[in-house]
Order: structure tokens, then sequence, then C-alpha cells
């Protein structure tokens, strides 16, 4: 798999992205959370396997991503564009894996997610499944052909990301701890959606120029920088707008408002990059800030709504 002297668990690591699995693991909770708050149920043992289920989805999901990138030409335009000692670098434009690597990993991992969702269908009912194969889909088609939906211009990989890691784990966790499917989960989720296409705005932006060269049209690149932003100030808005609406109209508890004590990280996140630091680099602070305040929103949502 590996070439030279790469140890194979912090290659595999870098390669899944795996500093990214809590964008998964924040919507599982949630749905985690409505499930106690609507129904009182709970299991371990389902929990788990609900969470290693989507948070092996979300690694397959970045490793075929890599492999797609890889075989479209947009890692080697950004290999070629950045310095060597970029951060972001990639196992299989460095050379440290093989394409066939790649397609394995990102197999055995899909083989896991669906494997689990077999059982859970056994175990709860068609639709774990049911719920699950769309994400599997969308996940997939991101950047896979013929779809290629971030490579559209139509904001088409922005939608299956906020589907992909809002309403569809949120519904799924749910359905398997609770028995049944339910509109809160789903809508409740929307904000976490939201946020999350927020960090894949920022991820984007620091690949605005390689994206650009090679033809992947991520709405990022078709929207510019500054226009950019201003969607994820709107987005983020939006977010807080649809707990506050859940909260005003009685479908969720006011400890609910406890996700409000994230609103100083997107502030932090949103902070001024000083005088000189590479586009690449300081949006690639931004990414990190604002997927920081993603996950610490949804724990404190998801943990209001337990308490509730």
């Amino acid at each position: 798999m590996a070439t030279g002297k790469q140890p194979i668990i912090p290659l595999l690591s870098r390669f899944v992205r795996l500093q990214f699995a809590p964008v998964m693991i924040g919507p599982v909770v949630l749905g985690t959370a409505a499930a106690w708050y609507l129904a009182k149920a709970f299991s371990p043992a389902l929990f788990v396997l609900a969470l290693v289920g989507s948070v092996s989805l979300l690694l397959a999901a970045n490793a075929i991503d890599d492999v797609y990138d890889q075989i479209n030409g947009v890692d080697e335009t950004a290999d070629r564009l950045f310095p060597k000692e970029f951060p972001g670098w990639k196992p299989i434009t460095r050379g440290a894996m093989t394409l066939r690597s790649g397609f394995a990993v990102s197999g055995a991992l899909y083989a896991l997610s669906i494997l689990i969702g077999l059982y859970l269908s056994l175990v709860v009912g068609w639709l774990a499944l049911g719920i699950a194969v769309p994400g599997m889909l969308l996940s997939y088609f991101y950047t896979a052909p013929p779809l290629k939906l971030d490579y559209r211009g139509l904001g088409l990989g922005e939608a299956s990301i906020l589907l992909s890691f809002g309403p569809i784990p949120s519904l799924g966790a749910f359905y398997v701890l609770a028995g049944r499917v339910a509109l809160l989960p789903a809508v409740l989720a929307i904000s976490t959606g939201l946020l999350t296409v927020n960090v894949l705005l920022m991820h984007d932006l620091i690949f605005y120029e390689p994206y650009r060269q090679s033809g992947k049209r991520s709405l990022a690149v078709v929207l510019g920088a500054e226009r950019t932003q201003a969607l994820v100030w709107g987005s983020t808005f939006l977010a807080y707008l649809i707990v506050f609406g859940l909260v005003a109209s009685g479908e969720i508890p006011d400890a609910s408002l406890l996700c409000v004590v994230a609103l100083p990280l997107y502030l932090w996140s949103r902070a001024r990059i000083p005088e000189g630091v590479p586009p690449p680099v300081a949006f690639g602070t931004r990414t990190t800030r604002t997927f920081i305040h993603t996950f610490a929103f949804t724990v404190l949502l998801a943990a209001g709504l337990a308490l509730g």
C-alpha cells in the first residue's frame, strides 16, 4: 500500500482525514438526543453500531474523494501550486499510496457501513439501511463519475453534504434507537448540515486556485472568496434561526438554546487573519475554526435537547 517508510496508521489516518470524524459524530449524537427527548429510547449497543456505521461512511467518502480528485487532476494541480511542506498534502499524489490501494480502502469502509446497515435492518427494521443508502450514494457520487456532483458548479456537492452530514445521519440514528421515523430529528439537523457546508466552503477556498485550474467547480469557486464568506454568514444565521424557531414553536425545549454558547467560537472563526498570511493558510485557519464551531454547536444542541 505505502511506499518509502510511511507508517501505515498515520498514512491511513491522513488519507481518510480521520480528524474530521466529529462532523459525522455530531449529527448522530443529535439524532440520539432526539430519540431520548421524543421516545426516551436509548441502547448503548445500537448507538455504537449507528455511530461506527456513519463514521465508516464518512471515512469511505473522504477516501473515494481523494481517489477521484487524483484521477481528475485536482490534487496534482494543488501539489504543483502549493509548497512541498504544505500540511494538506495527499498520500496518493505524493506517491505514498497507489490508486488501487485508495479504491481498496474506500471499498472496505463502504462494505463495513453496508454490513452494519444490513444488521441494523434485521434488528430494528429495513429503514435502517433505507435511510443510509441515499447518504452512501451521495457520498460516492460527490466526486465519482458519472454524476461528479461537486464538479458541476450548481451547488449539488454542497447540497449533498448538507443532507449527508445533517438530516440523514440524524434521522438514521433516531430510527435505530426509537424504532420509528419522525420529522424533528431531520429538521433540527438541517442546522448542523448548514454549518458543515460552511466547513466545506472554507476548505474549498484553501484549494480555490487548484480547483479553478482543474475544472472542479465547487460552489466556492463559482462564487469567489467574498461571496462565499457572505454565504457562510447567512447559513450560520439560518442555522441558529432554525433552533430559535423550533424553541419558539415548542417543538424542542428551551434548554436547546444551550447551543448559543458556541456563538463566540463562530465569531472567533471569522476573526481577522494577520496581513501577509497566504490565502491557503488563512483559509486553512478559518476551516479549522469553523469545524470547531460546528462540532461545539451540534453537541451543545444535543445536550440541551436531551436535558429538556
